[in-house]
């Protein structure tokens, strides 16, 4: 099945990523923490471990 994606359909994906890298940038990730995330987003690294207990979506 071949999808076109309209321009403001991009342009609304564009928005939620940099929304996403912003709140990673909030949360102390540097911009190389977060490419290696994207690039292997099942391998855990040091900073994720640590900071899972401080991570609002990890709260009761």
């Amino acid at each position: 099945m071949n999808h076109q994606m309209h321009q403001t359909d991009l342009e609304e994906l564009d928005t939620e990523w940099i929304e996403l890298i912003m709140s990673a940038r909030k949360m102390g990730f540097t911009m190389d923490e977060i490419r290696a995330f994207l690039r292997s987003p099942f391998q855990t690294t040091q900073k994720s471990q640590n900071s899972a207990e401080n991570d609002p979506c990890m709260s009761p």
